[in-house]
């Protein structure tokens, strides 16, 4: 007969067991922790030869170590006591191991693709431009959440298939039919819908993290892109939290969408005695002197006249918009610091004092309105004239002369035809301020007569227009610098060929449409 043991003795057997069981799972943890040591080693001395591997051994240590941790303690517990496979304990204990692994798994996972996100963008920095590795490193910002988020869900799927209650649950998870079920039912949702914009983002390659965008009049630098919103920081160190449908559904305005160029401008109103050339000549002056202008642009335009003053606006260009600001700023304080010092009578003003001009009768008015037509008709005969006097002497004096020589000198006579042409017009010009209420004056001719050009002249002529240089002229936006010309051809639009196709595509829609009909 065997004796049946005391409370005593069923406690003693039971702490051995513990403690045993407790031995055997340290046996198993000091095994994982001499791995994990040894693999750290040979990925360090792997690292020295392949540096994409720090980023992983940076990422993935203390997740690998977990899981390495788990798996020895579960081992170290479950070899030993093969003997008690159905006892309750050992099942608990087997399936808290396995809830651990897979914590630990979807960690290591998770950091990997973390490290494979920082050996991209560290690649891309090295070999590609800023803008490109902005690009990549949006783009695998959110392809590290998006995998994150399919890890985290597999995982939680994985667990609760562990569970024999929760088995329908996890297979519904991981069937292709109720994944797609789920995301149909819920993509009208706003929290999906953010999702989607935020893929749409990183992909479109509308905004990229260090873009300079406006938001509702405010500027800001994107700092970070998640599937459901977007981080922007203000200059004052503000944070616009934004849902990632702002910028799919509203529009915005990107600063630095192909290069961080800018151009800006500095308005002012002043009085109409402003001395427009010399302001010019001080804002050239500000602009050269300043380390922040870029020399692409400078300008100061009239653009606006009114009763009372008018507005001139000076464009400068900066290689960023932080520099573009100073640069405002200082240009704007120094022309209003020359004006005041230097031209205070072209500060704004409200003018009230007599008429000094009165108003001719409408007969009289009727009259200068007929000189200056009868002016210009018959200037335009003069020149109709002069034209085909000038093609006559030039036609017989080159008959005898090569094609190659009579083109240039046509080519010459023809620029030379067009100058005396606008001196013509400069001449013949009337002035309104010197015509009295009953006194008009008839239009002044010309004083250089029409003279016939000689084989030298053209020639001489033809040379200097040769040799001559374009000017900047810093009056003008649109034409006058190469970068100005590229300006107004970025201006013009579509090209003829390309409008030529639009409405090709457009009539055979048409046509497509009336056969469907």
């Amino acid at each position: 007969m065997f004796e049946t043991p005391t409370p005593t003795e069923e406690a003693t057997e039971a702490a051995i067991d513990i403690l045993t069981l407790l031995g055997f799972a340290g046996i198993g943890a000091a095994a994982a922790v001499l791995v994990a040591i040894l693999v750290g080693v040979i990925v360090r001395v792997v690292a020295k030869r392949r540096p994409g591997l720090s980023a992983l051994s940076k990422h993935a240590r203390r997740p690998f170590q977990a899981a390495l941790l788990v798996i020895g303690i579960w081992f170290g517990v479950l070899i030993p006591t093969t003997g008690s496979a159905g006892k309750v304990w050992r099942l608990l204990f087997n399936h808290v191991c396995i809830l651990l692994l897979i914590a630990a798994l979807a960690w290591l996972l998770i950091s990997v693709i973390a490290a494979i996100e920082d050996m991209v963008v560290s690649h891309q920095a090295r070999s590609s431009s800023p803008r490109h590795t902005a690009r990549v490193k949006t783009q695998m910002q959110v392809l590290r959440r998006v995998g994150s988020a399919v890890i985290v869900i597999c995982a939680l799927a994985g667990a609760l298939l562990t569970f024999d209650g929760a088995r329908a649950i996890g297979a519904s998870l991981f069937a292709s039919a109720g994944i797609i079920s789920v995301v149909a039912g819920l993509a009208a949702q706003s929290s999906l819908t953010n999702v989607f914009a935020g893929m749409q983002i990183a992909f479109s390659d509308a905004i990229r993290v260090d873009d300079l965008v406006s938001i509702n009049g405010q500027l800001a630098t994107i700092e970070e892109i998640t599937l459901t919103y977007v981080v922007a920081r203000t200059w004052d160190d503000r944070r616009l939290i934004l849902p990632s449908t702002r910028f799919t559904t509203e529009p915005f305005e990107n600063w630095t969408r192909l290069e961080p160029k800018l151009l800006g401008t500095v308005e002012l109103d002043v009085d109409w005695l402003v001395p427009v050339e010399a302001l010019r000549a001080e804002l050239m002056r500000i602009v050269s002197e300043s380390d922040l202008w870029d020399g692409r642009s400078c300008g100061l335009q009239v653009t606006d006249a009114t009763e009372a003053r008018i507005r001139l606006r000076a464009v400068v260009s900066a290689d960023s918009s932080g520099a573009l600001w100073d640069l405002r700023c200082t240009v704007r304080e120094q022309l209003v610091h020359w004006l005041v010092a230097e031209a205070p009578y072209s500060l704004p003003r409200t003018r009230i004092e007599p008429e000094p001009y009165q108003a001719p009768s409408f007969e009289e008015r009727e009259k200068f309105n007929e000189q200056m037509r009868k002016a210009w008709e018959a200037e335009e005969k003069k020149r109709e004239r002069d034209k085909d006097d000038t093609l006559e002497l030039l036609d017989f004096a080159v008959k005898t002369e090569d094609e190659h020589k009579r083109k240039l000198r046509q080519e010459a006579a023809r620029r030379a035809r067009r100058r005396a042409e606008k001196a013509d017009r400069r001449a013949a010009k009337l002035d309104l301020r010197k015509l009295g209420p009953t006194a008009w004056r008839e239009p002044v001719p010309s004083a250089d007569a029409t003279r016939v050009l000689t084989e030298d002249d053209v020639k001489s002529l033809h040379d200097a227009l040769g040799e001559a240089q374009p000017t900047t002229a810093n009056d003008r936006l649109y034409s006058g610098s190469k970068d100005a010309e590229e300006r107004a051809e970025r201006m013009k639009g579509p090209s003829k060929e390309e409008m030529a196709e639009r409405e090709e595509t457009a009539e055979r829609r048409r046509k497509e449409g009336h056969e469907h009909d």
